[in-house]
């Protein structure tokens, strides 16, 4: 007999599962739509991140998600789709709450490389990301495509804004750049290679930190090659 239901309901429970969509009668509102999907992709990180990719069926998210089964089929076709709408709704979560302290950023090149860093390796650090890069790297070998989102949505972006920074710093100062998406990636993959290294065991962060800025100092210190 099937126990995994029960063990998925349960360990979702233990995790601080968010809070079930409430039921309601007629056509719902755009911002109920809004609502349903928050709460069935926010079900399925939780259960997902506790029970693995394998032991969570899309049945059982429907009915902790309290939705039917033709509601969550609708909006997600298969379990990888959905999967696929935790990664990017993960994604944005974080990078609307980075964004918070971008406030504080001046002009200043050095200012805005230190601060990339800082939140790189803050967050990768962090509980909730690690757990879904473990849980991405549990499944790559047979769903890579999820993986690609990963990367696409998050570290091609990052390397993006870094890059974007870099050019226009440097258009500011009137120098010319060979590669600045290079400079980017070299700051990314130093910072993250780091993490790797250390078997996504969740690095010390104060070592981590102090690996990223140092990665800074050198990438400074090497600014006539950018």
């Amino acid at each position: 007999m099937d126990a995994s239901p029960k063990k998925s309901r349960s360990s979702a429970a233990r995790k601080g599962a968010p809070a079930p969509h409430q039921p309601v009668r007629g056509r719902p509102t755009a911002e109920q739509v809004t609502s349903i999907d928050r709460a069935i992709v926010d079900t399925a990180r939780t259960m997902f991140l506790a029970d693995g990719f394998d032991a969570v069926g899309m049945k059982q998210v429907a009915e902790t998600a309290r939705v039917s089964k033709g509601t969550l089929y609708a909006r997600y076709s298969s379990k990888e789709a959905l999967f696929k709408a935790v990664i990017e709704r993960s994604i944005e979560d974080w990078s609307a709450e980075a964004s918070l302290q971008d406030a504080a950023l001046t002009d200043n090149i050095e200012q805005r490389l230190r601060h990339h860093a800082r939140i790189i390796a803050t967050w990768l650090g962090r509980p909730d990301v690690l757990a879904l890069q473990r849980l991405l790297l549990s499944v790559q070998e047979r769903f890579p495509e999820l993986s690609e989102v990963m990367q696409r949505r998050g570290s091609d972006y990052i390397i993006g804004l870094i890059a974007k920074d870099i050019a226009e710093a440097a258009a500011r100062d009137r120098r010319n750049l060979r590669d600045p998406l290079a400079v980017a990636r070299l700051l990314v993959a130093g910072i993250t290679g780091a993490q790797l290294q250390s078997g996504l065991a969740g690095t010390n962060d104060e070592d981590l930190q102090g690996f990223a800025q140092r990665t800074v100092d050198l990438i400074l210190w090497g600014t006539s090659a950018w």
